[in-house]
């Protein structure tokens, strides 16, 4: 693996890919720098946010480089792991053999552009909406995210690497992500 490069809109992806690096000794880029760095074909592990189901610059990416695995960041508490079984990820991105993580990152709406937070400031009234009707049926992790909508908040934790670590110790990898994912929301 060349490099981790990212893309981050309020931090917790670059925290991510920052902590990933040192933990593996690739070095991280963000994508301006990764540009100005990495070769054309060059192997690297994506690290992007998750904007209304779509994974943002892994298509780029993809144009670009040989991405041999990627992180997606959200808000959602869905977990660690294979971004393709927790999150029901469409697209044919184990078919290619790449493998694909998910990661918690957080909300801050004080970092996104107007629209971006017009959008999540709907998003996070329905979903509290949705967690007030249940009352005391609400599920822990429901409870969470409206009370990460109220309020924002850091999800950002080291030891939501550890699978990823293994994947890394455990290359080379041959496979690729083929196919920009969505994720049915």
């Amino acid at each position: 693996m060349n490099a981790i490069v990212y893309t981050s809109r309020t931090g917790f992806t670059k925290r991510y890919a920052q902590l990933l690096a040192k933990r593996t000794g690739v070095s991280a880029y963000s994508w301006k720098e990764a540009a100005e760095r990495l070769p054309r074909g060059s192997e690297i592990f994506y690290m992007g946010w998750l904007m209304a189901g779509s994974v943002q610059g892994l298509g780029r990416a993809m144009d670009r480089y040989t991405v041999r695995g990627a992180a997606i960041v959200g808000i959602s508490p869905a977990g660690n792991g294979d971004l393709w079984t927790e999150a029901k990820i469409n697209g044919g991105v184990s078919d290619g053999g790449g493998r694909v993580f998910y990661l918690r990152g957080g909300y801050a709406p004080e970092k996104l552009g107007w629209f971006q937070r017009f959008l999540m400031r709907r998003m996070g009234a329905s979903v509290i909406k949705k967690v007030e009707a249940k009352g005391s049926a609400a599920t822990a992790d429901e409870r969470e995210m409206a009370a990460l909508f109220r309020s924002g908040g850091d999800c950002v934790r080291e030891e939501a690497l550890e699978e990823i670590a293994v994947w890394f110790a455990d290359g080379p990898h041959q496979g690729m992500v083929k196919a920009a994912p969505t994720v049915d929301l």
